[in-house]
């Protein structure tokens, strides 16, 4: 068997964290006990998450050409959760709790409470991960996440505006440019330790952007480019998938990460998607998910669950439990347990790419063109893009 890979050592920011909180030496015994409890196979657990994603809010300011929210077609109302609530969450999670990215459905800043999240961060020393469409970025927003910001991804899918407003709609190029632009003068003039991130979503009209949208990157004072294939959440937006044009596109992909070795840009871009598992597997190690060790996603609800690909089946409630219950609750153990044995037949981690580490970011990954499009399910024993394919909000 090939030798396990630490995927806390490449996924979570502990050498990151201020040593000079008070909570400094809790969140550090617990990251230990949880590489432990993880590697050694245990699945009744004494620790609690190192991540959190907390789904504060759905409401956004923009209408994206392949968001879920917009896909529902009136039958989804969008929720916030109350100030109040989080404060829960404060109480229960955030004294052992590493890195918290505010909402993945949505906008984080257009939170009525946003300033009082980035409080709370700081005063517990979690570390603050944001995915942002970047148009509310503004110098105030930008000086109040900077004490704890990890990485800020904000959302740029195409060098043109033209190409970028017609997928960001509402949203004004320039505008967004101008704010990233302002974001990296003042982490430089604060001396912060935190990054920004470009993340584009590919489309068959935007693909090509990518090697201009890389050059912009570097131009800017950016620190990473990441690109992404689109998942889709109607039959429209499967007119637009590069799932019919993924030799065109590895073109452009090859390009794109020698553009990035010579102008010195920090680039993950898609995987390199091979039909042929026998060809992939060799890359890839097989190594059970992580994430019911380290990682859950709380919705506005208060529910908990394994990942954002849950299937609405929760571990129990933050809000009207004690965290260490929830963590512990039967389907928490069971999923574990599943993991360990191998028997996930029955679980929502089956044939999912996550039980699976990629030997280097570039490794080729067997697919399923249908694991990208609405409502289809791949039929490869690996279904990789269900790693990052989050749940249709129908609740």
């Amino acid at each position: 068997m090939a030798e396990k890979i630490d995927v806390f050592e490449r996924y979570y920011s502990f050498s990151k964290l201020n040593q000079n909180n008070p909570y400094y030496e809790r969140k550090k015994q617990n990251y230990l006990a949880v590489k432990e409890a993880y590697f050694s196979d245990k699945f009744d657990l004494t620790t609690l998450p190192l991540r959190a994603t907390v789904q504060t809010t759905d409401f956004c300011n923009l209408n994206c050409i392949m968001c879920q929210i917009h896909s529902q077609e009136g039958n989804h109302t969008l929720k916030q959760m109350a100030k109040s609530d989080f404060d829960k969450i404060v109480q229960k999670l955030f004294p052992t709790l590493m890195e918290v990215h505010p909402t993945n459905i949505g906008e984080p800043l257009i939170s009525p409470w946003f300033d009082y999240l980035t409080e709370k961060a700081f005063e517990y020393g979690v570390l603050l991960d944001i995915t942002s469409n970047g148009t509310l970025l503004t110098d105030e927003k930008i000086k109040k996440i900077l004490p704890s910001l990890l990485d800020i991804k904000i959302s740029f899918d195409g060098a043109k505006k033209e190409t970028f407003e017609r997928i960001r709609k509402g949203a004004d190029f320039n505008r967004v440019v101008q704010n990233i632009k302002n974001f990296v003068r003042l982490r430089n003039a604060f001396g912060s330790q935190a990054t920004i991130t470009l993340q584009m979503t590919l489309f068959n009209f935007n693909y090509t952007e990518l090697p201009d949208v890389i050059r912009l990157a570097k131009d800017l004072g950016v620190d990473k480019v990441k690109a992404y294939h689109v998942f889709s959440y109607s039959p429209e937006i499967d007119n637009f998938s590069l799932m019919n044009n993924l030799s065109d596109f590895e073109k452009v992909r090859a390009e794109s990460i020698e553009l990035a070795k010579n102008i010195g840009m920090n680039v993950s871009i898609n995987e390199s998607l091979s039909e042929n598992q026998a060809e992939a597997e060799p890359r890839l190690v097989n190594q059970k998910c992580r994430l019911p060790w380290a990682e859950c996603f709380i919705d506005f609800d208060g529910e908990v669950y394994p990942c954002h690909t849950h299937n609405h089946k929760s571990y129990g409630n933050i809000f009207d439990s004690s965290a260490e219950s929830v963590w512990n609750s039967p389907y928490a153990l069971d999923l574990r347990n599943a993991l360990v044995t191998g028997k996930t037949e029955n679980t929502i981690c089956f044939n999912c790419g996550n039980n699976f580490v990629r030997v280097d970011k570039d490794a080729a990954v067997p697919f399923n063109k249908d694991d990208y499009l609405f409502n289809k399910t791949g039929d490869k024993n690996i279904n990789w893009g269900k790693r990052c394919k989050q749940f249709l909000l129908n609740r």
